[in-house]
């Protein structure tokens, strides 16, 4: 359903739905409009602070309808005075700021009552929704960012369990971040797990799968959630958990928290602050290196992470070329310092044989508490001015245990495109490892792929505006068939992890959840049969097919 037809809500039914909420409904207003002087809040000044802001994740955290991707905010992004946008499109002053991909009304919930009333607005006129906290991932759309109530709880026992059953826990609003978390947590000497990024709703998050720099010790997000309460689609309110609801509960560890409901609060495990210490290695090649002699090298070090990660050593790394490097950050927690040294001695005794092929340097920071080392970490990130594109791959222990594999295919996917210019923005492939899954099994709805996946790889590739239509579409098929093949072809009954993943992924249901998307699928029919809460690509979505308008249709 849009705007333009006849069975749209009336002017005064929106205006009722505004007076339930206490006049927390907003018609969208996209926030770049400032800088258009066809629009009503044109202001030179403010439209300056949006284009100096653009690019950083909070900005478009704290707005209601931005969510930071160019390609669904390219409807109306900020332009300079001669109408270029920055993201480099010559025409954007010409071709105006519409809605495009943002709902038209959004409601600024701060209780789950106002969720449920849009929940039941929309579900008596047909309207689908969706949610947004921070935007890192949202037509009518919930927005819960400004639900950031943090309680800690010494001994917290889930509704209807048995009364031994307490955990140190944290029950979060659905709009707090990871940021705000730590900090919350810090104060009682604890820690909860999250993302890498200060930015990130904990929420969103967490129900898709959650990794993070404690993760690979203390279990994933989607392991950690012990109790939340949601608002499904009939407008019901209920708390789920191990004990009650067990299926929904079920579903939203891992299966995706807006897909079956709007979540308006969870709880979390807490633990005892860690004592922490983060190694990095940063690694590049000798004068003369060639290119499948590095790759090798990068092949052997793959293979010691399955004992590191034995040990309890996780980490992250980021490989780029050309010029080619290698950067590897690994983690561990109240570790000592010679158990710490003699866990890396095998890695680095590889580094030190190699000297022919690479040199590197190390550097080592400790802290007696995680949290000391996570609040002086700039974890934000930026966003907002380059399209991209990515593919993406669990690669399980069997498949690192293969070098000259895995050699010939991390050359495959970091390779420059011949079809892609070396300007409008083009960069030459990246490619990112996690190594921070937890290997626990846990009875819930995440990928059970991730429970054997040594590293998560992700190879991506980005652009700006003035690359034609025609070339950023030959990079998406570049991506998805070529270097995305590659990784399916290295590793292919595993999959991808959502949150991450590449919006085009073929058989996305197996890709993203395995063997349990038949069980998520019945859960989601059980509780929001109509289709009420659509994504792309998430459970139940094969059901409707979009538009070019962007209304959804069933498919019959």
């Amino acid at each position: 359903m849009a705007p333009d037809m006849s069975c749209w809500p009336s002017d005064s039914e929106w205006a009722s739905l505004n007076e339930t909420v206490s006049g927390r409904l907003m018609k969208t207003v996209p926030v770049a409009s400032v800088c258009y002087t066809s629009e009503p809040a044109y202001n030179p000044e403010t439209c300056q602070s949006v284009r100096s802001n653009w690019t950083t994740w909070p900005f478009h955290s704290a707005d209601p309808a931005s969510v930071g991707d160019p390609s669904l905010d390219n409807a109306c992004s900020p332009i300079y005075a001669n109408g270029t946008s920055v993201s480099g499109n010559p025409n954007a002053g010409k071709q105006g700021c519409s809605l495009g991909s943002y709902p038209p009304y959004i409601i600024n919930a701060t209780s789950t009552k106002d969720v449920q009333a849009g929940v039941r607005f929309a579900k008596k006129w047909n309207l689908r929704m969706n949610i947004k906290n921070t935007g890192h991932g949202g037509k009518r759309r919930i927005w819960t960012h400004h639900m950031k109530d943090i309680q800690y709880h010494e001994k917290f026992m889930p509704q209807s369990c048995p009364s031994n059953r307490t955990h140190m826990a944290a029950t979060l609003g659905a709009g707090v971040q990871d940021g705000e978390l730590y900090a919350a947590m810090a104060k009682h000497d604890a820690i909860s797990v999250g993302g890498e990024n200060n930015d990130v709703g904990v929420v969103g998050w967490a129900t898709g799968g959650g990794h993070g720099l404690a993760t690979g010790v203390y279990g994933m997000g989607a392991d950690n959630v012990i109790e939340a309460v949601i608002v499904t689609a009939n407008g019901d309110i209920m708390t789920v958990n191990a004990c009650q609801n067990e299926d929904i509960f079920w579903a939203i560890r891992g299966g995706g928290g807006g897909t079956f409901g709007v979540i308006t609060s969870v709880t979390v495990n807490a633990y005892k602050m860690p004592s922490f210490t983060m190694t990095g290695i940063e690694m590049s090649p000798t004068n003369g290196t060639f290119a499948k002699d590095w790759y090798k090298l990068l092949a052997r070090l793959h293979r010691d992470f399955p004992r590191l990660q034995n040990a309890g050593t996780h980490g992250y790394y980021t490989m780029t070329g050309a010029p080619m490097a290698f950067s590897l950050s690994l983690f561990q927690y109240n570790t000592a310092n010679d158990t710490s040294e003699a866990i890396l001695k095998p890695l680095l005794e590889i580094l030190e044989a190699a000297n022919a092929t690479a040199t590197f340097t190390t550097r080592k920071i400790r802290q007696s508490s995680w949290y000391d080392f996570m609040k002086n970490v700039p974890l934000f990130g930026s966003t907002g001015k380059t399209h991209g594109t990515r593919a993406s791959r669990f690669i399980p222990e069997r498949a690192v245990q293969d070098p000259e594999l895995l050699a010939r295919t991390l050359e495959a996917i970091a390779a420059p495109s011949p079809d892609l210019p070396t300007d409008k923005g083009v960069t030459n492939p990246s490619i990112s490892g996690t190594m921070t899954g937890s290997k626990i099994s846990v009875d819930n709805a995440l990928n059970p792929a991730w429970r054997e996946a040594i590293v998560h790889v992700i190879t991506g590739q980005s652009w700006d505006d003035t690359l034609s239509d025609d070339l950023a579409a030959k990079a998406v098929h570049d991506m998805t068939y070529k270097r995305g093949y590659a990784l399916r072809q290295l590793a292919p009954d595993t999959g991808a992890y959502v949150n991450e993943a590449n919006p085009n992924e073929p058989d996305w249901q197996w890709s993203f959840w395995g063997p349990n998307y038949p069980r998520l699928q019945a859960i989601k029919q059980k509780y929001d049969p109509d289709g009420l809460f659509w994504c792309l690509h998430c459970v139940g979505s094969e059901a409707w097919t979009e538009m070019k308008n962007g209304t959804l249709c069933p498919i019959i």
